[in-house]
């Protein structure tokens, strides 16, 4: 048995190789998705959006749609630089070429057959990154402030037309699940006018502050009345509130009276018809107001002597 297992294994090698020849010569379709390149010029603005792909069907023999598929540098390039005016591309002209497909390929379908290209005046603008994290957080873990994103904000240049009607530019999308911890890293902005647009920027780093929820009451808060004349005089009834906020456990351990201010505005009193006011709050950036105690103030106006 052991003498035959090295012609068993040379016979098994044969009939493998045998039948990757027979249907490497049979001929196939397939399918294809092509990144599209556009080149312009420093001057040059596209006007309409162009697409990042060429899908098309091309039909030919195993062996030669195999090299297709281990082909590294598979794209179709488009160079605008020296066009002086609007043109129509039709793209199945000098596919071959523009490909490096073999000869022996014929082309079945492509799409788009044809790409328009007009030309704008280029505008330049800065607009703000717009965050597409989302993070699901364990329960009992908040977010402490803000996430951050840097830059937060981004140039984008191209099509006058197309430019002006940008308000942000998104990230792409990605989902953090049973969160617990701090999280950041980085995310690339979501390229879906690439061959329209130019951008300073194309990946922003993210920053997420996660803590341990928790609640803290701050008492004896002085209430400041603010813009009072030097004729009067106002008491509040009490001077005092208590401030209660919520926010990440180390962030409640730092905060103290001095980090969080109550006031009301003289004009305010003096053009209320209830009998109470309530008192503007101001606590640190990275916590959240639950609630004040009490929330409304009576008041007594005098005139000084």
């Amino acid at each position: 048995m052991k003498k035959q297992l090295p012609i068993l294994i040379a016979a098994f090698v044969f009939a493998v190789a045998l039948w990757l020849y027979v249907s490497l010569s049979l001929s196939y379709s397939l399918d294809l998705s092509i990144p599209l390149e556009i080149k312009t010029g420093k001057s040059q603005a596209i006007t309409e959006d162009i697409p990042s792909t060429i899908d098309l069907t091309v039909k030919g023999k195993g062996w030669d749609l195999l090299s297709v598929l281990v082909s590294k540098d598979l794209r179709y390039s488009l160079d605008l630089s020296k066009m002086k005016r609007d043109s129509r591309i039709s793209t199945e002209q000098f596919i071959s070429e523009r490909l490096n497909l073999k000869p022996e390929l014929s082309l079945v379908s492509i799409n788009p057959d044809t790409i328009n290209i007009e030309f704008d005046k280029i505008l330049e603008k800065t607009v703000p990154v717009r965050n597409n994290i989302r993070v699901n957080l364990k329960e009992g873990y908040g977010i402490v402030g803000k996430p951050k994103l840097t830059p937060d904000s981004v140039t984008v240049s191209g099509s006058a037309n197309i430019v002006s009607k940008i308000k942000f530019i998104p990230t792409e999308f990605r989902l953090f699940e049973n969160v617990n911890n701090p999280i950041n890293g980085t995310i690339a902005l979501k390229d879906t006018l690439s061959n329209v647009l130019k951008s300073d920027v194309k990946f922003v780093d993210f920053e997420y502050n996660i803590q341990l929820s928790a609640e803290k009451t701050v008492d004896e808060v002085i209430v400041e009345i603010i813009g009072v004349p030097e004729d009067k005089e106002v008491l509040l009834i009490p001077p005092k509130v208590s401030v209660s906020v919520r926010g990440g456990v180390d962030q409640l351990a730092r905060i103290t009276t001095s980090e969080i201010s109550a006031s009301v505005d003289f004009e305010t009193i003096e053009s209320d018809t209830l009998g109470f006011v309530i008192p503007e709050i101001e606590i640190p950036d990275e916590t959240n107001l639950l609630k004040t105690e009490p929330q409304k103030l009576q008041y007594i106006i005098k005139k000084k002597f």
